[in-house]
């Protein structure tokens, strides 16, 4: 069977019509959902977009041990494993970080073929001179300038839609599939967007917004307050812009879809459509990412066709994207490497059964920030105690370190924590009485607290976290440590 993984970077889960938002005009990825499988508990599992996909490539979390960075040497990858297998893998991007030079990720290297898609964000592309473009830079807060090559890169470039990024990628890979369809393959499509620089094609914006108000426009929003930063009138643009580049990809999405159906590929490839993170729209007071991770970052879209099972289901059990490997491996056919320990597990038995047994809770997080962990019931974001011992990463990659500890069994690094009062406090939700996540209980519910923190002791024992982690998320004291050990 063939496998075809799509991931769209910060797309929100309420953010499409099979999610319960009406108001999102997504009519392909709504009509892909309705003969799939829509998973309702989905969630991040490493933050953010670099680090969610090494938990891709490899089956296993990343937040534990390091941060921002590429594949390690010593890797077993996703793409790779298909290739030695003797099966075609190939990898569509225009996320640019894979291949920016500081670290440059190397995720593409192991697959049996890529192609990248030029020019997003700070994608050092175009140098012309003689480009006229409108610096929307000069006007921007000087804590949240977009740098200038995405508009420099866009006006060199754009011509009709399907010069923007997005089409232009899920256009190479229609092509790419008429010339590949007559062999078993994994093919990964890693799109940008919807992530900022938001800027679709005006007729997505005036779906949502259609005021001819001259309002400031942010296509990179204020990672920020929205109090003090944004009027009401600037908040409802950047929600229209960002709305609009959605459809703008579900657009383009639903073009893809159309060549496997046409191609008459649907009865013999799966398919995964899916989000590495979401981001703040106005939530919780906020726009733009690198805050809390609150649901609307960690809860994730996941929609996936079989072509046996799972049509019309709505499966519960937590999934994550470490959970992609051991599905694309056993949709193959294939074999998990000798001595690999993945911590993902696959999708198929959740769609062949929507009773198969599933986690009982799930771990998600960022390095040198808080430990997350969800049992359904409550969310805990653990947060650090910075008097504790220093974070380390675990790297052989130079641009991941900075001061090296050679004693360490694996190479490791003293690094400088991101310090973010906000970010790495703790706190407790009870979801079914508090689905946005506005009740703080973690003062007030201390049966509820200690259960968590000791699930959360237990999940990362599982996948043999590193040991100082505990005690810097304050995890490691007597009480605590005795009940589970």
């Amino acid at each position: 069977m063939n496998v075809i993984l799509i991931v769209l970077d910060t797309w929100r889960r309420d953010h499409v019509g099979c999610y319960d938002n009406s108001r999102i005009h997504t009519p392909n990825i709504d009509r892909f959902a309705e003969r799939g499988a829509v998973f309702e508990n989905a969630y991040l599992a490493s933050y953010p977009t670099l680090p969610c996909r090494r938990d891709i490539a490899t089956g296993r979390y990343e937040f534990p041990w390091r941060g921002w960075g590429g594949i390690e040497p010593d890797d077993v990858t996703l793409g790779g494993t298909v290739h030695e297998a003797g099966k075609v893998s190939y990898f569509f991007t225009d996320v640019y970080h894979h291949w920016t030079s500081n670290p440059g990720s190397g995720y593409w290297r192991p697959f049996s073929g890529f192609d990248f898609v030029r020019g997003q964000e700070r994608d050092r592309y175009v140098t012309d001179s003689d480009i006229v473009f409108e610096n929307r830079t000069l006007d921007y807060p000087p804590h949240n300038k977009p740098d200038q090559p995405h508009f420099r890169n866009a006006q060199y470039i754009r011509k009709e839609e399907r010069d923007w990024f997005s089409p232009q990628l899920f256009s190479r890979a229609a092509r790419w599939l008429q010339h590949n369809a007559d062999q078993t393959f994994f093919l990964m499509i890693d799109s940008f967007d919807p992530h900022e620089p938001w800027d679709p094609p005006r007729h997505y914006v005036k779906l949502y917004d259609d005021s001819e108000d001259d309002v400031m426009e942010y296509p990179v929003a204020p990672y920020d307050w929205v109090d003090g930063n944004l009027t009401e009138a600037e908040l409802k643009r950047v929600q229209a812009i960002y709305a609009g580049e959605v459809t703008m990809v579900d657009r383009w999405v639903g073009h893809f879809l159309d060549q496997v159906e046409n191609m008459g590929l649907m009865d013999d490839t799966m398919i995964i459509l899916a989000s590495d993170h979401g981001t703040h729209n106005g939530d919780h007071g906020r726009t733009g990412k690198n805050w809390v991770l609150w649901n609307e970052i960690t809860r994730i879209p996941m929609i996936v066709w079989h072509p046996e099972f799972g049509h019309g289901a709505r499966p519960v059990q937590f999934v994550q994207p470490v959970d992609y490997f051991p599905t694309v491996i056993e949709a193959m056919g294939l074999a998990v490497p000798e001595g690999v320990n993945l911590h993902g597990q696959s999708l198929i038995p959740f769609l062949r059964d929507g009773d198969a047994p599933g986690r009982d809770a799930i771990l998600y997080g960022q390095f040198s920030g808080t430990c997350n962990i969800t049992d359904g019931e409550y969310v805990l974001l653990q947060g650090v105690d910075e008097a504790n011992p220093p974070v380390y990463a675990y790297s052989s990659i130079i641009a991941n370190r900075n001061q090296f500890d050679w004693g360490a069994d694996v190479l490791r690094s003293k690094q400088t924590p991101a310090r973010h009062p906000e970010k790495h406090k703790t706190r407790l939700y009870h979801m079914p009485s508090d689905p946005d996540q506005e009740n703080d209980l973690a003062d007030g519910e201390s049966d509820a607290l200690a259960r968590m923190q000791s699930l959360m002791v237990e999940k990362l024992r599982a996948i043999d976290a590193p040991p100082e982690l505990l005690v810097r998320l304050g995890l490691q004291k007597e009480g605590l440590w005795n009940r589970i050990f």
